[in-house]
């Protein structure tokens, strides 16, 4: 007796579980991960958010002038488990006080990553783009009313940490929407 329809083979099963998952609403974070993921791997980064969290990983003092190229992974099966290297971007004469943070950053940095990864920091003593926007930002002081409509929606906000960092977006926001 021969069936109808067409042969069930695992490589057509895939495709169609594949097409009914793909259905519905998709989770923004998911699609950005996926057209960023091959930059960051690209670059040595397995996550982006070690990128996007460096001021919070450094602080202030270190902001500004440092950026996270890439991490160096070792190569090789005696290699495996072996810490990695980060590679540092730092702009001119700060290069030496970064030099003698590097412990403390890497320490941060792997308590961000949850594990050991890091091991050592090369710099590159480089300009660091964007070093310097933050502060002209700020410099564009708010309207009034807008000033005043920020600190009103911040004032529930408990955590100082969080507040900031919502000053700081509100602020961008509504600095990019006068110009």
């Amino acid at each position: 007796m021969v069936a109808d329809g067409p042969p069930c083979d695992k490589q057509s099963m895939s495709d169609s579980s594949e097409r009914q998952r793909r259905r519905g609403p998709v989770m923004l974070a998911e699609l950005v991960g996926r057209i960023l993921a091959p930059v960051t791997k690209k670059r040595g980064f397995a996550t982006t958010d070690l990128i996007s969290a460096w001021p919070e990983i450094v602080g202030q003092r270190f902001a500004d002038c440092t950026r996270p190229e890439k991490i160096v992974w070792p190569r090789g099966e005696e290699m495996e488990g072996a810490p990695a290297l980060l590679v540092l971007r730092v702009d001119g004469p700060r290069a030496v006080f970064v030099q003698h943070e590097a412990g403390q950053i890497v320490e941060r940095v792997n308590a961000f990553l949850g594990y050991g990864a890091i091991g050592h920091i090369r710099i590159i003593q480089a300009p660091v783009k964007g070093a310097g926007l933050e502060e002209a930002q700020k410099d564009e002081p708010l309207a009034p009313e807008a000033e005043a409509r920020l600190a009103e929606t911040l004032a529930a906000v408990p955590d100082e940490g969080l507040r900031a960092a919502l000053d700081r977006l509100g602020r961008g926001v509504l600095a990019d929407r006068r110009r």
